[in-house]
Formats: C-alpha cells, sequence, structure tokens
C-alpha cells in the first residue's frame, strides 16, 4: 500500500524532535478583528465624540478629572484589547521529548518537563451550553481541550485545538505517554462534571464565557452612557 505525499509529510514532520506551533490563520485574522470591534466599533460613540469636538483643546482635557475620564477609559480598553491580540498572536508552544514550553508577549511563560507532570486529561467535547465558544467550529479530530496538570492537579497548560490546532494536541499526547505520563481520555463531560474531577483544569473564564460577555458588554454600555452624559454629541 503506498501512502500519499500528505501522509508521508505529515510523518516526517511528527517525527521531529521538536515541534513548535502558533495560532492558525483563521485565529489571526479572527483575533485582528475582534481586536477592531473592540477598540473601534463598539468605541464609536467615544471616537466621534472625541474628534469632533477636537476635545484634544477643550481646557478641561487632563484637568478635571470627570471630563476627561470618558478618554482615559478608552485608552484603557484599547491597551487591554492591544495586549489581549498580543497574547493571542505571538503565541508559540514548543514541544519535544523532554517537555513543552509556551511562550508569547503578554503573558507568563509556562514550561516543564514531561516528569513534572502528574497527568494529562484529553475531553473530546465539553458542554458549556450555547456560548460564544461552542460557536467556533473545530475539526471533529480534535479536543475540546488537552489539559496538563502537575502532580497536585494544577493546571500547567491548556491545549486548545482553536488555537493551535488538532497536530499540537495529538504530539502533546503522543510526548506524554512516551514519557510514562498518565492519559486520561473522555468523551464528553460538563464544566460542572470536568470542575468536581478536576477543579484546576478549567479556569473562570473557561467555565463561563457567557458571563465574561455580559461583563463585557456592560462595560461598553456603561462607557458609551458616561462619553454621552459627560461630552455630549
Amino acid at each position: 500500500m503506498t501512502r500519499s505525499s500528505e501522509d508521508v509529510a505529515r510523518a516526517t514532520d511528527d517525527d521531529r524532535p521538536t515541534r513548535t506551533y502558533g495560532p492558525p490563520a483563521a485565529v489571526v485574522i479572527g483575533t485582528l478583528v475582534a481586536g477592531f470591534v473592540f477598540v473601534v466599533v463598539l468605541e464609536f460613540l467615544v471616537i466621534i465624540s472625541f474628534v469632533g469636538q477636537r476635545l484634544w483643546n477643550d481646557p478641561q482635557m487632563m484637568r478635571d478629572p470627570v471630563f476627561t475620564a470618558p478618554l482615559l477609559l478608552w485608552v484603557l480598553i484599547a491597551a487591554t484589547a492591544a495586549v489581549g491580540c498580543l497574547r493571542v498572536l505571538t503565541a508559540w508552544l514548543q514541544i519535544d521529548a523532554e517537555g513543552f514550553q509556551l511562550r508569547g508577549l503578554g503573558r507568563r511563560t509556562r514550561q516543564a518537563r514531561w516528569d513534572e507532570v502528574g497527568q494529562v486529561i484529553a475531553v473530546r467535547d465539553i458542554e458549556r451550553g450555547l456560548g460564544p465558544t461552542e460557536m467556533l467550529d473545530a475539526s471533529e479530530t480534535a479536543y475540546d481541550g488537552v489539559y496538563v496538570l502537575d502532580p497536585e492537579g494544577r493546571r500547567i497548560l491548556a491545549v486548545s485545538s482553536r488555537f493551535f490546532g488538532p497536530r499540537a494536541q495529538e504530539m502533546t499526547l503522543r510526548r506524554a505517554q512516551e514519557a510514562g505520563v498518565h492519559v486520561d481520555h473522555i468523551e464528553a463531560i460538563t464544566t460542572a462534571e470536568l470542575r468536581r474531577q478536576v477543579p484546576q483544569a478549567m479556569r473562570f473564564s473557561d467555565r463561563h464565557p457567557n458571563l465574561i460577555l455580559v461583563l463585557l458588554m456592560l462595560i461598553y454600555v456603561f462607557h458609551n452612557v458616561l462619553t454621552f452624559a459627560v461630552w455630549g454629541l
């Protein structure tokens, strides 16, 4: 039986001593679009108020705290969005037979040897309910989440197929198994059940994406209402 060129290329690629994974093109484009929406689209009222009234010439700007508050909040939101985009766009995950390392701008470096890992949990489907995470299509061969835990059950690394691709998950599981790390495969589980079994696997934002989205929208509503009340149109 002959192997296709794609199979040969994949086998050769996976046999490299060290593999490095970054965000795929869809994630890069999605991140840039999200950054533009958060900084420009949702702040359109703030921008047109500031530019239209030429408020940089207003004597109250940078002197009156209340009058300056909409601008300061916009700068804070823009800086937060920029850091968030950099965290995603510059992230790279390096995996080899010795261990792994996750680096990127705006994030703390995470690295460990496989002998420091206590367990790896691979979950095919995490039922979070209808939310932004569920709207992102993932490969049928991908896991919803691959969680690398230390011996105390604390999360060291989460490998998402949406941000690193299924190949990164496959390599994580392969290297962990080769190093003798116990890998627990779960087909389907709810966030509540996963939290009970492994309390440290998922963070607050992973468990409550809808709540995070609601909080973000409330912040933008408050900012725009404040801008209208202080600056007007």
